[in-house]
């Protein structure tokens, strides 16, 4: 059909641009690095599609699970894009957990890791989401994967003690607890700390990605993190926590006073590899280092993007 030699006009595809940052994302990914021309047509697609119907997408994660696709759920379109978005940090997640295992997700987002655990590994999960603009999200991925049994949602926020904070309201998936002087949209949320919601139970794993809110999570848990059940933390440690007037050294410190170290990992070798300090933007905790490695020695393989590790 003839356009009378010009063509039709989307305003959508002329705002698109692929940011630099994006790029570097996928050309040193783990997994997408092996195979760029793929990963970059995967993002073509998604940001091309949909800016064309403004519809969510399924996409397909790990296995039998599935992810929806959004406008500006960056934390989606990543797993899309390289397959798992953090390669060493889900890798782990997905060789150390079992069917009877505990995991506690907090700061659940939209829910990849979740998904992960609970819909490939099998594990039973609790995860904390206090976005209420994030909560729909997490739940529609939990309907999807029918992992609405396997999964507990708890939508309140953790501290160092009980109380209400304010939650931005309107940065996605870098919604965060803010400061008094600042002044924008917001939730008034309320508070408990780890110790008091979960006195009896006692997660195998634990993951913390809150925005710089982390260490002031941990001081709320030491009878948690005192309990030797608890064999790994996979904490966020970047410069946020600094807003807050913690650092990741008071992470850091909290940690190794409960007796853990940080650690790399390598999926494809299941190698452990001590550090000498904390990572960026994520680092890995453990204890009971040999019985951590003979689960991740022995854990069933994961085949993604025609790898298999």
């Amino acid at each position: 059909m003839s356009h009378g030699g010009k063509p039709p006009s989307w305003p959508g595809l002329r705002r698109l641009r692929v940011p630099v940052r994006l790029l570097r994302f996928i050309l040193h990914h783990p997994l997408a690095g092996r195979r760029p021309a793929a990963a970059l047509l995967r993002l073509l697609r998604w940001q091309i599609g949909g800016r064309l119907t403004g519809m969510p997408a399924v996409m397909p994660f790990v296995g039998p699970t599935r992810l929806l696709l959004q406008r500006g759920h960056s934390s989606a379109s990543a797993n899309l894009y390289a397959g798992l978005s953090d390669f060493a940090e889900m890798g782990f997640l997905l060789h150390l957990l079992r069917p009877g295992d505990l995991f506690a997700d907090i700061g659940a987002n939209i829910g990849a890791y979740t998904v992960l655990a609970a819909g490939v590994a099998g594990a039973e999960v609790l995860a904390f989401e206090p976005a209420p603009a994030t909560l729909p999200h997490l739940r529609d991925n939990l309907r999807l994967n029918d992992l609405e049994t396997r999964v507990t949602v708890l939508p309140l926020a953790l501290g160092e003690r009980p109380g209400t904070l304010r939650l931005s309201a309107r940065r996605g998936a870098a919604n965060r607890v803010l400061l008094e002087r600042e002044a924008e949209d917001a939730v008034h949320i309320s508070v408990s700390t780890l110790d008091e919601i979960l006195p009896h139970r006692t997660p195998l794993l634990l993951k913390l990605d809150v925005e710089g809110y982390e260490a002031r999570i941990l001081a709320g848990a030491g009878k948690l993190l005192a309990r030797p059940g608890l064999r790994a933390v996979l904490v966020e440690t970047m410069a946020h926590a600094e807003r807050y007037g913690d650092s990741t050294r008071r992470i850091d410190d909290l940690l190794r006073a409960q007796g853990f170290a940080p650690f790399d990992y390598d999926p494809r070798r299941r190698a452990l590899t001590l550090r000498d300090a904390p990572g960026d933007p994520n680092t890995l905790y453990l204890r009971q280092v040999n019985a951590v490695a003979a689960r991740l020695a022995t854990a069933p393989a994961i085949t993604l993007l025609g790898e298999r590790f």
